[in-house]
């Protein structure tokens, strides 16, 4: 579907088209002010406040997802109606509200299951099947608790209770999830797509390239480091490929990596954004809202495994270029990192105000709040990529998209949990996995990994979480795992799902970007990705990891899970100082088991057999590698050049998978493999304008800025006053009328400023 702003600058654009831009926009902007409002002046009352996050974004979900069919268009809009009259039916109950704690009215079993299965539509229509069909099972597992065999056998809940539990109390629909949703995660996702529009994510590309790029593997580990930098912010590992893997695949594969390969370091290094410190695509504030710490020992706990898991790629790039030979980019091609941090280092600075921010003690919302402020001013000073109204017209759209099937995720985890709680499922299969494991706890882990695996397909990073902590974490925690060890355990295997075959939607992502296969692709990625294999397993065995122990442990576990990491990562390239014979990368893989299991007498040994293959490699000792796999001159594996071979169900799958994910058959335009290196650096060093490219028009612009401006004194105006604490109903009605009138003005800026032509 055309953006808003696309459509309302173009003169030829349907009545009907125009009508559903203003509805989006309108929506939007009055999603986005009112948690700008929040995070400044506060929020009123809880169920409004919650109610309203989840009911726009189902709004936004079901106009956004109409397809152009009548019978499409007509079920989008009854879908609407529903919504709108559920909206409706919580402004009418505020007052009594407390009464639906004890007396269950008719009116609320029509509305509550009308509720649930908006939801659920939503869900389906922007997440997928799956997370519906968890749902579904959970509660009909709950009404008919006493026709399931086994662990799940127990009372049945009675429907009353089921949407009591549901519906009303604090860990169903509007509960943890809703709440992190609506209190911080939302304005973090503003931040990320106001510093991307005003040049934040090519400033991290360019950064990268000068750092590494004319190193060996030069872009290969540029890929990795500006990936981590950005896919932290989106928390879309597709996203994050789409963006950065248009530059950096091809010129892996012109550089002489082998297709699949190029692809697949780019899906893993893409899939490692997730769990990088300090947005973790805002998982880092879910988590620590569920396990009641401080967001700072969050992101502390997440430092350690980030950094091990990059390690595993960065150490598998550097020797794959080393063996197959590859040439580096010359040093004098690319931009030297002092002057890019001269000119635009001041991209980076939001990034460590919040980090700074944080350790000095601030609110989360009080450093979202700033940085989002701190981001805007610097954007309408800057030259380059200067913000206009037509470019924050386009943020605003933008963060409501990405925002609206997280807001219905978290809604669904409600029901999820809610479910969970009014039978005490939870407790049941904690105690039924100890069994079951008989007291082996790596077999338990075994289970869940799995578990989390299946269950994370297709989901974005908060939706894998959310999902994780009404289902496999409370099974691990029962079970004894610590929780922090537990939350990351699930977490890391949840994301696993993008990476590994057949279903990798990361991998699917960077396939076509490098004309290689997607199983091919999927493959590299997983090797690439193995820290997501390994590390939560030391989690749960070395909590040191996660930064709980003295700082001796720390530093020991660290280097001791790093060496074992590296030497599983020279095992599979088959290369250090030179190519390794098959004796030594047996031992490396002897090392890297020994070096992982946390007990001082196999950590010694495991360093032992370290130091043998490595002295016996650097002297050449029984040199008899077996023979690289052919490469062409090109780069392209002789096995994976057939861009067009995913024919097949599981491409199939993933390409549905894909269109959920708002991906599907997007691939931008990209400079091709077979461009000179010049090419297609120079098409990724240029310092192009982020934002959808308008001919400046001074009078539209002026209107942009003055209805902008009348917006944010209005908005202060209430503030001052307290009006959404006081007269919450009048706050609402100012807002949407606040809302209306920009979206008229802005449309008018778009329409007045006209695209250029391309």
């Amino acid at each position: 579907m055309q953006s808003a702003l696309t459509i309302f600058s173009d003169r030829q654009a349907s009545l009907a088209a125009r009508f559903r831009a203003y509805a989006i926009m309108s929506l939007a902007t009055f999603f986005v002010l009112m948690h700008l409002y929040a995070g400044v002046y506060g929020e009123p009352d809880f169920i409004i406040y919650r109610s309203l996050h989840v009911t726009i974004a189902l709004a936004l979900i079901f106009i956004t997802t109409m397809k152009s069919t009548k019978l499409s268009v007509l079920v989008g809009l009854i879908f609407v109606g529903a919504t709108i009259f559920v909206q409706a039916y919580y402004f009418a109950v505020i007052e009594t509200w407390g009464v639906r704690q004890i007396i269950f009215e008719p009116l609320d079993y029509v509305v509550s299951i009308l509720f649930i299965a908006l939801i659920l539509e939503a869900v389906r229509r922007t997440v997928g099947i799956v997370l519906v069909f968890i749902c579904v099972l959970f509660l009909l597992h709950a009404l008919f608790t006493d026709h399931f065999p086994g662990v799940f056998y127990g009372a049945p809940s009675p429907l009353p209770r089921l949407l009591f539990s549901v519906y009303l109390s604090s860990t169903g629909i509007f509960g943890v999830a809703v709440a992190v949703m609506s209190q911080f995660v939302v304005l973090f996702i503003l931040f990320g797509t106001l510093l991307n529009a005003i040049g934040g994510g090519g400033f991290f590309t360019r950064i990268s390239f000068a750092l590494f790029g004319h190193r060996t593997g030069g872009p290969a580990k540029a890929a990795v480091v500006s990936s981590a930098m950005m896919g932290s912010l989106s928390g879309s590992a597709i996203g994050n490929v789409l963006t950065t893997g248009v530059f950096t695949i091809p010129l892996m594969i012109k550089l002489g990596y082998r297709r699949a390969f190029s692809g697949g370091v780019e899906a893993a290094a893409s899939n490692g954004g997730i769990v990088m410190p300090p947005v973790m695509g805002a998982v880092a504030f879910i988590m620590a809202e569920f396990l009641e710490r401080p967001y700072l020992e969050i992101i502390m706990a997440a430092a350690i495994p980030a950094f091990l898991y990059y390690l595993v790629i960065f150490v598998t790039v550097h020797y794959e270029a080393k063996r197959l030979g590859l040439p580096t980019i010359s040093r004098e091609s690319l931009p030297r990192a002092s002057a890019l941090i001269l000119q635009q280092g001041y991209l980076a600075f939001p990034i460590i105000v919040i980090i700074g921010a944080l350790i000095a003690g601030y609110s989360i919302i009080f450093v979202a709040v700033f940085v989002i402020a701190g981001t805007f001013l610097i954007g309408v000073l800057q030259r380059s990529s200067r913000l206009t109204p037509t470019g924050l017209f386009d943020v605003i759209e933008k963060t409501a998209g990405s925002t609206m099937a997280l807001s219905a995720t978290a809604a669904a985890a409600g029901i999820i949990l809610g479910s969970a709680f009014s039978v005490g499922l939870t407790f049941q299969l904690g105690q039924a996995a100890t069994s079951v494991a008989e007291g082996q706890l790596w077999l338990l882990l075994l289970l869940g990994g799995g578990l989390a695996i299946v269950m994370g397909m297709g989901m974005t990073a908060s939706a894998i979480y959310l999902t994780m902590a009404a289902t496999v974490i409370p099974t691990l925690e029962l079970a004894g795992v610590p929780k922090t060890a537990a939350h990351f355990f699930a977490f890391y295997y949840g994301i696993l799902s993008n990476i590994t075959p057949p279903v990798a939607l990361t991998a699917f992502a960077a396939a076509p970007l490098a004309r290689a296969t997607l199983m091919a692709t999927g493959i590299q990625a997983s090797r690439l990705g193995v820290g997501c294999f390994l590390l939560p397993i030391l989690f749960v065995y070395s909590p040191a990891l996660l930064g709980e122990g003295t700082t001796v442990e720390i530093i020991t576990a660290t280097l001791v899970a790093g060496l074992g990491l590296s030497a599983f990562a020279l095992a599979m390239t088959g290369y250090f100082f030179r190519a390794m014979p098959m004796w030594q990368r047996a031992l490396a893989l002897t090392a890297f088991a020994l070096l992982i299991v946390p007990e001082p007498v196999s950590s010694a040994i495991g360093i032992a057999c370290f130091g043998v293959f490595t002295i016996a490699n650097r002297l050449g000792l029984d040199f008899g590698a077996a023979p690289a796999a052919p490469v062409l001159a090109d780069g392209v594996d002789l096995a994976n050049n057939a861009p067009n071979a995913d024919k097949g169900l599981a491409a199939r799958v993933a390409r549905a998978r894909m269109t959920k994910a708002g991906a599907a058959d997007v691939v931008p335009d990209a400079p091709d493999a077979s461009d000179d290196t010049k090419t297609v650096l120079d098409s990724l060093l240029t310092d192009e304008d982020t934002q959808i490219a308008f001919r400046r028009n001074r009078r539209a612009t002026f209107l942009g800025w003055a209805a902008l401006s009348a917006a944010a004194l209005t908005i202060a105006w209430m503030g001052d006053g307290l009006v959404h604490a006081r007269r919450p109903f009048e706050w609402l009605a100012i807002l949407a009328v606040v809302s209306v009138v920009l979206t008229i003005a802005l449309s008018r800026v778009a329409g007045g400023a006209r695209p250029e032509a391309t």
